[in-house]
Parts: structure tokens; sequence; C-alpha cells
């Protein structure tokens, strides 16, 4: 491989390793919220919406990606950056508001260098490299977050370092890897940017008209998003109930929740991570993302039957990392498969537009349903509509002539 792509490599494995500290203590926030500072529904709820919500936004960070290629590294480490900020101050200020603002910035930021990221992949890697080494780094980081989840459950049980402590402490490491991003070559390329001066309103309109320009030119990308919905609609709708569920029903301990959702998740993850990737490079998205959607049916309906024996709690969350393990690897690549030799980050920008869609109304309304029905009958409902995805999926394909990805 030639030094671009080594180097391509090298940060892309170093972003994953040091930012999975800090994912393994965010992933259990809800619970840490609801445990310790007893955050009410209604926080939780405004936790749960964050992620899609602030999507809507991520969709502009990366919106003029396909004409300035110039920008490429410098977009993805500014998102990186300033995601990570806020954490540092948690030792110093113990409050759930502050916490849910350090949420918002770091949801609104994540995502936003991800198509430039994906974009970087894309053109300083061919397809097989780069599905190697994206899957590779993401099983590595869930191997990681198994050990980590044994620290982490250990030092929040004897409280030698407080939870606070060991945010500031992770996104310090994490904050790391911007001195890999800025060895990433990118290439050089004329600056293409031919529109006159937009006004504002047409800046904020454009990225969305070619959005559903896009979906309407690609009826296979427009199926596969359908699909997702379905299931993002299925996994938001029970998330405000998912913390209160584990800690008022279950009453589960720091260590309980860490070894589920680190621990046994990882080990989902790393079993099924190959099986994942093999199926994804023989371009089967439909049959990957109907096994994914599948999958994240069984991890609600096991949680839900967690109040009859813990047993079904553990069994979730190895689901959970089958599921997911299929879930980030068709989302992140699936922009360069739909794009084939075309620039891939509109595809990826789609990804981001959708989330904010669904997530605009549905942890609310899961947060509204939590209170009125309890945290299990959500969960059970969030089972069912994930489901619902593999049934559009069969019925969708049915209908469609099948496209051939390059």
């Amino acid at each position: 491989m030639n030094v671009v792509g080594e180097k391509t490599k090298k940060a892309l494995l170093w972003m994953s390793l040091s930012n999975e500290p800090f994912v393994v203590l965010y992933a259990i926030l809800p619970f840490i919220l609801r445990k310790d500072l007893n955050a009410s529904l209604v926080q939780l709820s405004i936790l749960a919406s964050l992620r899609p919500v602030l999507s809507i936004f991520s969709f502009y960070w990366s919106a003029n990606l396909t004409r300035q290629r110039h920008r490429l590294r410098s977009n993805l480490i500014g998102a990186w950056l300033l995601a990570r900020l806020p954490f540092l101050f948690v030792p110093w200020i113990n409050d759930a508001w502050y916490i849910i603002f350090c949420c918002a910035i770091y949801e609104l930021l994540n995502r936003s260098g991800n198509p430039a990221l994906i974009e970087i992949l894309k053109t300083n890697l061919q397809k097989d490299p780069r599905e190697r080494i994206y899957n590779l780094c993401f099983v590595l980081s869930f191997l990681e977050s198994i050990l980590l989840g044994f620290i982490i459950a250990g030092l929040l049980n004897i409280n030698i370092f407080p939870w606070q402590t060991l945010f500031g402490v992770t996104a310090l490491i994490g904050l790391s890897s911007i001195f890999a991003q800025i060895q990433v070559p990118i290439p050089v390329t004329p600056i293409i940017d031919s529109r006159k001066r937009q006004k504002l309103p047409e800046k904020i309109l454009t990225p969305w008209k070619e959005a559903v320009a896009l979906l309407k030119l690609k009826p296979d990308f427009f199926r596969f998003q359908c699909g997702f919905m379905l299931g993002g609609i299925g996994l938001m709708l029970a998330s405000p109930s998912l913390a209160l569920f584990c800690v008022d029903l279950l009453r589960l301990s720091h260590a309980e929740i860490t070894m589920g959702r680190s621990v046994l998740m990882g080990i989902g993850v790393t079993v099924s991570s190959y099986f994942w990737r093999q199926m994804l490079s023989k371009n089967k998205t439909d049959q990957l993302l109907r096994n994914v959607l599948a999958g994240f049916a069984l991890y609600l309906l096991f949680l839900y039957l967690a109040e009859i024996d813990l047993l079904f709690f553990y069994c979730a969350f190895i689901l959970y990392g089958i599921a997911q393990a299929g879930s980030h690897l068709l989302w992140n690549l699936s922009g360069p498969l739909f794009a084939g030799n075309a620039e891939s980050s509109q595809y990826s920008r789609v990804n981001i537009l959708t989330i904010g869609l669904r997530g605009a109304v549905t942890p609310a309304l899961g947060g509204i349903l939590c209170s009125y029905f309890g945290p299990a009958p959500v969960i059970l409902l969030g089972a069912g509509i994930c489901f619902s995805g593999v049934c559009y999926m069969l019925v969708a394909r049915a209908k469609t002539e099948p496209v051939v990805l390059s």
C-alpha cells in the first residue's frame, strides 16, 4: 500500500482506539444521569432526542464538501475537536443540564465530520482495503471496549475515580487523535464552486433540494433509507424508556449496566463483524439491512423479557452488539457503495439528514408514551416497529427491480 494509504489507515486506527474510552462512558450516560443525578423523564427524553434532532443541523456542516474538497481534513478535525471540548469541564460542573448541553454539542458535531471522513477513505483507499480497515478498526475498538468495560465498571463500583473525572480524562484521550488526522494527505484538487453567491434562504434550502433529488434519482437508495427509517424509529421510540427500565424496574448497578452495554455488546460485535463484512463486500445491502432490523427487534424483545429473568438482559446486549456491527458498517459505508465512482459525501449527508427527520418527534413521543404506559410496553412497541422494517424490505424488494451496486 502507498504512503497515502498507510497514513490514512494509521489515522483511522488511532481515531477508533483513542475514542473508545470516551464512547464506553458516553454509552451509559443516560443510566448514570438517572442513577446518580436523578434525571427526570423530561431530561432523559431530551437527551434521547439530541442525536437525531441535531443531525439536521449536522447536515449543514458538510453541505459544501462536494465543491470544496480541499476542506475535507479541516472539516473532520474541526468537528472532532469541538465535539469533545465541553466534556473537559465535566469534573468541575456536576449538573445534569450542563451534561445535557455537552451531549448536545457532541451530537451536533460528532456526525458532522463523518461525510468528510468517509470521502477521505474513499479517495485514499480502494474498496476492498477500505472495507477491511474500517471493519478492523470497528472490531478492535469493541475488543478494547470489552476490556474497558471491566475496568470502568470496577472504577465506578469502588468509586476511586468518579465518573465526572473519567469523562474529562477520556475526552482528552480522544482529542489526541487530532495529531494523527493532521497527517492524513488530501489530494490537491481545484476549488470547484461555480455557483453565484447564495442568500441565506438558498443556503438553507439547497442541501434539502439536493437530498430529495438524490432520493428520486436512486430508488434503491430510497428503499434503503425507508428501511433504516423504520428501524431507527423503533430504537428511538424505546430510547427514553431504557434508563428508567434498567434503573427503576431492573435496579441494575453501574457494573451490570456497563457489563451489558460494553462487554457483552462488544462480544456481539466481535463475533459477527466478519460475517457482516462478507455480506457487505458482496453488495447484499438489502439482505444485510433486513438482518440488522431483525437483530434490533430481538434486542428490544429480549430486553422486555428481562423482568422475568436477568439472563434476558445480558442476551439482549449480545444481540444488540451483533445488530449494531452490521448497522455501523452499512450506515457508514453505504455512501461509497451507492455512489460507485461518483462523490460519496452527498449520500452520507442524506444518512445524517434522515436521522434528524425521524428524531424530530420520535424520542419525545416515546417519552410521552412512557409517562402514560410505563417503559416496558414502549420497549415492546419499539421491537414491533423494527420488525415492521423487515417486512417492508421484503415487500419493497419484491416490487422493485434489483439494482447492482458498483
